[in-house]
């Protein structure tokens, strides 16, 4: 991926170069697969926490066409970047972004959806540019600040999605029950067809549902092409696959 040109989807175009976390797959398949199950006609307002450039909120943007989406974002380029990204979408007149804590972010409105793809390096070193540090290290919001946050916003019906590395889930899903959110569903991602999963894409609401629902996708074949999986759901954001 060329990291000074326009990340260009079907509907948008997605500028990252002054970002402190670039276009990946993680936030691409967070921003497909959250709330999939939700009827697009009942959202009407999502919130992208760490929206970094965007293109989570406006993966949103698209799939709800009848939403007010938000994006919360702490790294001044960053957030700066995720409002270009806005303006010049087709979905322009639904999207704020706010360059502020998600701790000080309030708003006289709850939320339907809540994604975020968090810090999740919560000990070790850091890098020495801050902004991806920042993005990377629970630095300015720790698991615990993230939830609270989230329970405050959420509509009593609303759902919160994230995406972690697997082995952050317990850690993440105690302080998630801590404040009210119970899991609701478990989407495993495993980089190849031989491979472990390394990721997973939690679905929590204020709803105890019992047991979570568990998926698994598969990013790559053994040849390093899109499965078919992986084809089918990203297929309306992608270009080409």
């Amino acid at each position: 991926m060329n990291y000074t040109k326009p990340f260009k989807m079907k509907e948008f175009e997605v500028a990252h170069d002054q970002c402190a976390m670039r276009v990946n797959t993680d936030g691409c398949l967070l921003g497909a697969l959250a709330a999939s199950n939700t009827a697009t006609e009942e959202v009407q307002r999502a919130l992208d926490i760490g929206t970094g450039s965007g293109v989570i909120a406006l993966q949103l943007a698209q799939r709800f066409p009848k939403a007010f989406v938000d994006g919360i974002e702490i790294h001044g380029p960053s957030a700066k970047q995720a409002m270009d990204n806005f303006r010049n979408s087709p979905f322009h007149a639904r999207m704020v972004c706010y360059h502020q804590p998600v701790q000080e972010f309030q708003m006289n409105t709850y939320y339907d959806i809540i994604v975020s793809n968090p810090p999740y390096f919560e000990d070790g070193p850091t890098k020495s540019d801050h902004g991806i540090a920042a993005a990377r290290h629970s630095l300015t919001l720790d698991f615990k600040s993230l939830v609270m946050s989230v329970s405050g916003l959420l509509k009593p019906n609303g759902s919160f999605w994230a995406i972690l590395p697997c082995d952050r889930k317990d850690r993440f899903l105690d302080a998630a029950l801590d404040e009210g959110l119970f899991l609701n569903e478990v989407i495993h991602i495993k980089p190849k067809e031989n491979r472990e999963a390394n990721r997973c894409i939690f679905g929590l609401s204020k709803n105890n549902t019992g047991d979570a629902h568990h998926r698994t996708i598969t990013i790559y074949t053994s040849d390093q092409s899109y499965t078919s999986e992986t084809h089918e759901v990203l297929s309306p954001f992608y270009d080409s696959l």
